[in-house]
């Protein structure tokens, strides 16, 4: 476990002025305008029936990240993080330090997972704020008290049901050298996912309609999907570890 920490560290030191740190911020606060622009130019439509704002804003805001921003984040953070290694041909100086393998594929993937639970906080925080800025800028919104349990709790569904399809991307990102090949397969499920989701009997089981159907105001048995989720992205996860130590890497 302790070189498992000292690989951790290094993987983390390696983000330093990287797109891919960059990103954890910039996602989240493309939504986080989108949501303050729509709150601000239509604030007399959404104040329609004198309501209070605040459930849908946070809603919406949860929704367009878990079906659009979520999935394109996931396949670019993957992408740009196995790209660190792929670009410059540092496999073999990487894989010939004493660490073992399984300890490399193990702290990219907790990277990653930190990445996306990090933007996912901004995104909660970047929400709030801006509410809060709506609350008196706009005060024909009625917003109240925000209650966050309409904000926290779908996104702590949505991080943990979204486990499957990032330990499936983070594997194939490390898998397949090809930059085009990663993105190409994210872009792929990505589609899948918004048909699947309209499917009440698969879409539920699929990796990347598994958020969407974790926050639904129907959906029954969320804590189900999640257990599936967290299941299958630790199965996922040991037979990556397995897969890329045996594997050749040139």
């Amino acid at each position: 476990m302790a070189m498992l920490f000292r690989v951790l560290a290094t993987e983390s030191l390696k983000l330093k002025r990287t797109l891919a740190l960059w990103m954890v911020l910039l996602a989240p606060m493309v939504v986080v305008t989108l949501q303050t622009l729509i709150g601000y130019f239509g604030a007399a439509n959404l104040a329609r029936g004198g309501r209070d704002v605040w459930p849908q804003l946070a809603t919406n805001g949860v929704g367009i990240w878990t079906l659009l921003m979520m999935p394109l984040f996931v396949t670019l953070e993957t992408s740009l993080l196995a790209g660190l290694e792929h670009t410059d041909k540092n496999w073999k100086t990487l894989l010939a330090l004493p660490a073992p393998r399984w300890t490399i594929y193990l702290a990219k993937l907790i990277v990653t997972i930190a990445m996306v639970w990090a933007a996912m906080a901004i995104l909660a925080g970047g929400l709030i704020a801006t509410a809060t800025m709506l609350k008196y800028i706009q005060p024909v919104l009625k917003l109240g008290d925000m209650p966050m349990g309409l904000l926290l709790w779908p996104l702590l569904r949505v991080a943990v049901s979204c486990l499957l399809a990032v330990t499936i991307q983070h594997w194939v990102s490390l898998r397949w050298q090809s930059f085009t090949a990663a993105i190409g397969f994210g872009m792929t499920v990505m589609v899948m996912g918004f048909i699947a989701v309209n499917s009440a009997t698969w879409g539920r089981w699929f990796p990347w309609s598994m958020p969407i159907h974790a926050i639904r105001k129907a959906a029954t048995g969320e804590a189900n999907l999640m257990l599936v989720a967290v299941a299958g992205a630790v199965v996922v996860a040991a037979v990556g570890c397995w897969e890329f130590s045996r594997r050749e890497i040139s």
